[in-house]
């Protein structure tokens, strides 16, 4: 598709036609390329940060679970700081919630 494209400057004209699609062919691949490359980027460390809170939730998992195991073996204060670090806990997952379904057991279909 060509635009024409008339510029007049005192006693001058110029009439000038444009191909449109051949400039879009130049023009609008290197901005995808550039948005395709930023989006990745964030994707990329969107994917990195969602990873480390993954390890930072099973870490915390893990030493909960340890220190279920040994409950018994605690004082009366590190029981209290125990059950209050697993409200904190619970409360926080609560908070979340369920948001990619994981946490319960799939609908059944039929």
């Amino acid at each position: 598709m060509t635009s024409p494209i008339t510029i007049q400057h005192a006693d001058i004209t110029v009439n000038v036609s444009i191909d449109v699609a051949a400039l879009a062919g130049h023009v609008v691949p290197p901005i995808l390329t550039a948005l395709e490359a930023h989006m990745a980027t964030e994707a990329e460390l969107l994917t990195a940060l969602t990873d480390k809170v993954d390890d930072l939730v099973d870490d915390v998992r893990a030493a909960l679970a340890t220190l279920a195991a040994d409950r018994d073996k605690l004082g009366p204060d590190g029981q209290a700081a125990f059950d209050t670090l697993n409200a904190k806990v619970d409360a926080f997952d609560a908070e979340i919630g369920d948001a990619d379904g994981s946490d319960g057991t799939p609908p059944v279909e039929g």
